[in-house]
């Protein structure tokens, strides 16, 4: 797993390429989230249009930092969700529970309530 990341005002883009599975991305992507937090950036956004596969465990840091964001008053918007991950999100119920976005701007400009240009 590769992790760009870009600032766009006070939020965090994450540019994610390949696959977010157990012993390969999940602890790149939970690593790279964690040092955010500390750094105080706690508005991301995921791009996983070049997440190739998604396994268990990068759903399951997906959500552990989607909760861990929320409990230090941020958030965290998904983009570009491959139809292989939408799906893998709808088995497990988990559509419902993140903000989900066809486009960079509307996911960033989510943060500040303002639609997007």
């Amino acid at each position: 797993m590769i992790v760009g990341e870009r600032r766009i005002g006070d939020v965090t883009v994450l540019d994610l390429k390949g696959r977010l599975v157990f012993d390969e991305g999940d602890a790149v992507l939970r690593e790279h989230i964690n040092a955010l937090v500390e750094g105080g950036r706690t508005h991301i956004v995921l791009n996983l249009l070049d997440v190739t596969y998604v396994d268990s465990c990068g759903i399951g840091v997906l959500v552990s930092k989607f909760v861990s964001l929320r409990r230090k008053g941020g958030d965290l918007r998904l983009v570009h969700v491959t139809p292989r991950s939408r799906r893998l999100m709808e088995i497990t119920k988990l559509m419902d529970v993140f903000r989900i976005f066809e486009s960079e701007a509307e996911a960033i400009a989510s943060f500040s309530g303002e639609p997007a240009a």
